[in-house]
């Protein structure tokens, strides 16, 4: 699902055919340069202006605080005493939630240095999480009007249209798509439809704990008819930035598929090929991913030292070892040390690293996590990423990021397991 996020690089630059004259003694100077980068569009909204950013300058060992309305009218060359600051910009208007209000903003610390200038860089980024919607064909032909709520309020008492509340109020408004923009908070979805054959009434909802600035929420609205007496229920369906699992609403049951019948006349053999000997589906010989520090393959917080040791067993042997890198960091990273120059990351574009056949890459990555005949024909490995995943560390990585390592194990038999683990920077 493609997730697009402008990117917007302020750069702290020195002037070097420009260089002011030397500094009074205790200051330093910073020279400023403005530019943009990555997927940014210039337009004239003042939210996506970098000149309109709001600019503050902070020396936490005294409060000294410098300040600018727009970065627009920031000076080129800023005297400074010496000493350690944080510079952090934003986007000159922020709400809880708000129609086409995109918010930007990032920080960063330096050091000044008596008779010196100082380079820093800053790449601001959505500080918020965008809200759309996308409909099936099914929706739109079973129902005649519908409306859907969104708010990030701590419940639906305290929802309010005028602060954290947006409301796609007919169909016209949810057909045309129009995007909502959101703080980071949890989100809540409400749905209420109306069936185009006989205007019965049928609602919907959903809540969405996990969320992170940088999140694009896309919702699916499907209609499932359930028979001409219970109506219709609606399917709600959330797919997050870097989130690979599907959200069910709570109490509408699946439609029954006719005819299925209960199981179990089954005579099993070579139409079960996960069970043993005979089809018995209690000695199945699929792949199994256990983690010992982490039972439930919860999003584990990204540190310097790390327990990632995952027991891998196949009892028909691994034939096919794949692990999906979803990292703005480390996929091209990755992709850079196995040869592939050609590869750029994009959210929606992750990194697939093919650990059995790829020589190249299996010899920049040897000796880090297992590769070849360390995975190939073996019925049980210890897949260990404890020594990749700090590397993350190293490069900075934002406040919140998520970076996910999906691990797909294919057997002799073609039975595969696949597994995202998640990783978060706290």
């Amino acid at each position: 699902m493609k997730k697009i996020f402008p990117v917007i690089l302020i750069a702290l630059a020195l002037h070097s055919c420009h260089r002011p004259a030397a500094p009074a003694e205790g200051v330093g100077t910073l020279s400023v340069d403005m530019a943009q980068g990555g997927d940014y569009i210039q337009t004239k909204a003042s939210n996506t202006d970098v000149n309109e950013f709001i600019i503050d300058i902070t020396r936490p060992s005294d409060g000294y605080v410098k300040h600018f309305d727009r970065f627009g009218d920031m000076p080129q060359v800023l005297e400074l005493g010496s000493g350690n600051y944080t510079i952090a910009a934003q986007s000159p208007v922020t709400k809880q939630a708000a129609w086409d209000l995109p918010v930007y903003g990032a920080s960063a610390d330096f050091s000044i240095v008596v008779g010196e200038l100082t380079p820093v860089s800053l790449v601001a980024t959505l500080q918020n999480m965008k809200v759309s919607f996308q409909l099936s064909e099914n929706f739109k032909k079973e129902l005649s009007n519908y409306t859907v709520t969104v708010t990030n309020a701590p419940s639906w008492e305290a929802a309010d249209p005028d602060v954290n509340t947006l409301v796609w109020a007919d169909k016209a408004a949810v057909d045309e798509g129009k995007p909502g923009y959101f703080s980071v908070a949890p989100l809540m979805v409400k749905v209420d439809a109306y069936r185009a054959i006989d205007g019965s009434e049928t609602h919907a909802a959903l809540s969405i704990t996990k969320v992170a600035p940088r999140d694009h929420h896309i919702i699916k609205l499907d209609a499932r008819v359930t028979g001409s007496v219970s109506g219709i229920s609606l399917v709600l369906d959330d797919s997050v930035n870097e989130k690979d699992s599907d959200v069910n609403v709570d109490g509408w049951s699946e439609v029954p598929v006719e005819g299925g019948g209960q199981g179990g006349d089954d005579d099993g053999g070579d139409d079960n090929p996960g069970g043993g000997e005979g089809g018995d589906p209690q000695t199945s010989t699929a792949p199994t991913m256990t983690w010992d520090a982490n039972p439930n393959f919860e999003p584990t917080p990204i540190e310097s030292s790390m327990d990632v040791n995952i027991l891998i067993k196949a009892p028909e042997a691994i034939k096919d070892f794949l692990v999906v890198v979803d990292s703005n960091i480390l996929s091209e990273t990755i992709a850079q040390m196995g040869g592939h120059s050609e590869y750029s990351y994009a959210p929606g574009n992750p990194f697939v690293m093919d650990l059995i056949h790829d020589d190249a890459l299996t010899s920049a990555l040897g000796g880090m996590i297992p590769v070849k005949d360390q995975l190939e024909g073996q019925t049980e490995v210890n897949f260990s990423l404890s020594d990749l995943v700090p590397l993350i560390l190293v490069y900075g990585p934002e406040s919140g990021s998520r970076h996910t390592f999906t691990l797909k194990v294919t057997d002799t038999k073609d039975q595969t397991l696949e597994k995202p683990v998640v990783f978060v920077m706290p």
